[in-house]
Order: structure tokens, then C-alpha cells, then sequence
């Protein structure tokens, strides 16, 4: 569902449209009397005390037949945030058998998105965009194929460049994201490749589009990872992670789209060509290198 369309439906101060018939729950979006773009529940339930955050705020109010809680985006620029917070919600509602229960998942759903809200967070060089796309995929495609949801979330490291993305018992995965054509893969520290154990380098390659092309975006690509997860357990420990990362939704993102070339994954064992500890002198504090690609295809595995 796409609620940034519905918020640009001509709505007046006060006015709400009911998101979906079909939906467990009367759930509306519309303005509020002061404007603000906002999602309404309406519902029997008893309302408990919630604290606003500082991007979005809460208003209940208890009347004779129904109960209502109203989230309101009290800071504008928090807009693109404040539409997946709403998806979130109507997704996560969409199996609820009462009121009650659904009330309950809408602040579950508003604490978990707290964090996302309460600062106003700097954006991703390209780079890092690149990269985080990169991690995102694996997680989706590679990931929750191969391991389980629950495991594939407690693996993923995040931001740390002292740990690899993924990490396992016995076994880990560093994720790289690269221009196509370029002859080499960047490695940001001695600890992304040292391991006692083997592990995987799986390296995207990619093409930067136009924001008009169908491709592959940070925003549209964290949204449809959040819709695949059905716990507040999982979605929490996904939402976490992504703050963790540095990221927030911000339209900004939607102008990278990439096209993904291919995926391509190298076993990292006692042989990889690669920096350690043991190689450099304890006076030297910070280590960055690049492997080129073409030297590493005796590693690669095939898929």
C-alpha cells in the first residue's frame, strides 16, 4: 500500500479516509485539525498513557461508543519515515481479531519506530549506499533463503566494521558492492576478512540508473524487507540494525537506483589473499586495501 500517495490525496483539517474495507481494523489517514498528515484507529479499547515522540505525536481520546489514538507528524521533514511507520502498522494489524489486540500492536508497532524518529539522522555517502543495498540483498535473497529469519537477523552486524556482516557459529559472510568494471574490491579493515574459521566474500556488481528506471533503491528495498517479516520480534531487531547502520527512510534515497549485474561469492580460507593483524606493525592503527577480482577467481564458488 502505497501511503505516500494516499497522504497526497486532497484532504481538509480534520478529515480522515478510511485506509482499507477489507482491513480487521477501522484504521484512517487524513489530516488532523492542525494539519499535520496523521493515521486514526477508532476502536472499543481502553486507551493507556503513551509519551509522544519528538517527530510524532499521539493524541487519544476516550468517547461514549468508540476509543480513538490519532499519530500525527509533528516534524515535516520525518515525512518519509512517517509513511512506512504507517504501512508498518496497517501490515502488522492486518490478522488482528479485536480492538484490543490491534491496539496493543499499534504501540508496540509506535515503541519500535520510536528510535527511528527521535533524531534527525545525516545521509549515506554513495558508498554506503551501495554497500548497505548490498547487505540488504544478501539478508533477502541469500540469507532468509538459506537460514533461518530469526538467525539471519541475530547475524547481521551492521555498521561494526570490526565484525563481519554476517556471522554465524562457525562461518561468516562479507558483503561487498561494487561499480561494474571495476577490477577491484575494497576491504575497510584488517578484521573483514580474519577469521579462524572460513567464511565468504560475496561481491555485487552494479549499475547506477536513473531515479526513473525500475531497479533497486535503499528505501523500496528496506520497505519490502519490513513487509516480509511477521514478528515485532524480527521487525525490531531488522529496524534496530538499520538505525544502527545510519539509515532512516529519506527521499533522498529513492534518486540511487541500481541495477544489480551479478552476485558473485569467494571462499575465504587460510589461502585467501588478504590483511591481518600478524602482517602490519602494532604502530599502524588503521589498514584499508583492495583486492583485485581477477586474481581471486580460484576461490570463486560456483552458483
Amino acid at each position: 500500500m502505497n501511503i505516500a500517495a494516499r497522504f497526497k490525496e486532497q484532504f481538509s483539517p480534520g478529515y480522515y479516509s478510511l485506509i482499507d474495507i477489507e482491513h480487521p481494523l477501522s484504521i484512517y489517514i487524513g489530516l488532523d485539525e492542525q494539519s499535520h498528515y496523521a493515521l486514526e484507529f477508532r476502536g472499543e479499547f481502553t486507551p493507556t498513557r503513551i509519551k509522544s515522540s519528538h517527530s510524532i505525536g499521539v493524541k487519544q481520546q476516550k468517547r461514549e461508543d468508540f476509543s480513538t489514538i490519532i499519530f500525527y507528524l509533528a516534524d515535516p521533514e520525518m515525512l518519509d519515515n512517517f509513511c512506512v511507520f504507517c504501512e508498518d502498522i496497517i501490515n502488522s494489524t492486518k490478522s488482528v481479531s479485536d480492538c484490543k489486540s490491534g491496539y496493543n500492536v499499534l504501540i508496540n508497532r509506535f515503541y519500535s519506530w520510536k528510535k527511528m524518529f527521535q533524531t534527525q539522522r545525516s545521509i549515506l555517502t554513495p558508498y554506503e549506499i551501495m554497500g548497505l543495498i548490498g547487505e540488504l540483498l544478501f539478508l533477502k535473497n541469500f540469507m532468509f533463503t538459506t537460514h533461518s529469519i530469526d538467525l539471519s537477523l541475530q547475524a547481521w552486524s551492521g555498521r561494526d566494521l570490526t565484525h563481519k556482516d554476517f556471522s554465524l557459529d562457525n562461518y561468516w559472510y562479507e558483503v561487498k558492492a561494487m561499480s561494474v568494471g571495476k577490477p577491484s574490491v575494497k576491504i575497510s579493515s584488517l578484521e573483514q576478512l580474519n577469521s579462524c574459521n572460513d567464511g565468504e566474500l560475496a561481491v555485487y556488481s552494479m549499475e547506477q540508473m536513473s531515479p526513473a528506471y525500475d531497479g533497486v533503491s535503499l528505501n523500496k528495498l528496506a520497505t519490502s524487507i519490513i513487509n516480509t517479516l511477521k514478528s515485532d520480534e524480527n521487525k525490531d531487531s531488522f529496524i534496530r540494525t538499520l538505525i544502527e547502520s545510519g539509515f532512516s527512510f529519506d527521499s533522498v534515497y529513492d534518486e540511487f537506483v541500481y541495477e544489480v549485474i551479478s552476485l558473485d561469492r569467494y571462499i575465504v580460507d587460510s589461502t585467501f589473499p588478504k590483511l591481518t593483524k600478524e602482517d602490519v606493525s602494532d604502530a599502524i592503527s588503521k589498514v584499508q586495501y583492495e583486492i583485485l577480482i581477477s586474481e581471486i577467481q580460484t576461490y570463486k564458488i560456483e552458483q
